[in-house]
């Protein structure tokens, strides 16, 4: 594959170009790089199919050419494999929600709180690397809390793009919350990744290093 990517690489004008190329292409094959990762309700961080705690402030390389954006269709609170995902590097855009079918609400499932539960779930994923242990996580998310985590980082990456465009953020898992507009919900925590430095995207480890975990992920409900 490297060899591949390699060629096509050549034919773009900048080393950042080229570069960016070779990660993103290397992650558009693949939907899940090391552990996945996710955000729950009570504030915490967990990876892999045993959920285990990873510590709020744990810092971790992003790595920005493997987000991927898109749909993700569900039944019965699981992925049904069916999705409209693409990389955010490679310029694509998630189709309208209602050309993907589903459309009759009194068809969908509820949430606990009775609200309908859309089957098709706007969903981010990106990849990360622990700077301690090295270890791959995949970060997946379809909460609005998550979402505007990873635009944020979006942003900041975006500004350092035009001036330094081989470099990735390295940030670290932390987390916030506010008061839900219905107070008897109490307090909702979303995900913060806040940036503490970057590193030279050249140094990191391949993505293709990593091990694809099986996929056994419990869904991220859509934060209100």
């Amino acid at each position: 594959m490297s060899e591949d990517v390699a060629k096509r690489a050549d034919t773009t004008p900048t080393a950042a170009a080229n570069f960016y190329e070779v990660y993103g292409r290397a992650a558009s094959n693949r939907k899940f790089v090391g552990d996945l990762l996710k955000f729950g309700k009570d504030g915490t961080y967990t990876a892999g199919k045993e959920s285990h705690e990873i510590k709020l402030g744990t810092q971790m390389v992003a790595y920005m050419p493997s987000l991927r954006c898109g749909y993700v269709q569900w039944q019965n609170g699981s992925p049904s494999g069916d999705e409209r995902m693409g990389l955010v590097g490679e310029g694509f855009v998630p189709p309208k929600r209602e050309t993907l079918g589903d459309n009759d609400k009194s068809l969908w499932g509820s949430f606990d709180e009775g609200e309908p539960r859309d089957p098709w779930q706007l969903t981010n994923t990106l990849v990360l690397r622990d700077l301690k242990d090295e270890q791959f996580y995949t970060f997946s998310t379809t909460s609005q809390g998550g979402i505007g985590a990873i635009g944020e980082l979006c942003k900041d990456y975006g500004e350092r793009l035009r001036q330094h465009p081989g470099d990735w953020p390295v940030v670290s898992l932390e987390g916030g919350s506010y008061l839900h507009r219905i107070r008897s919900r109490g307090r909702i925590k979303f995900p913060i990744f806040r940036r503490v430095g970057w590193v030279a995207a050249k140094d990191q480890p391949a993505l293709d290093s990593a091990e694809q975990p099986q996929i056994e992920q419990e869904q991220d409900l859509p934060g209100f």
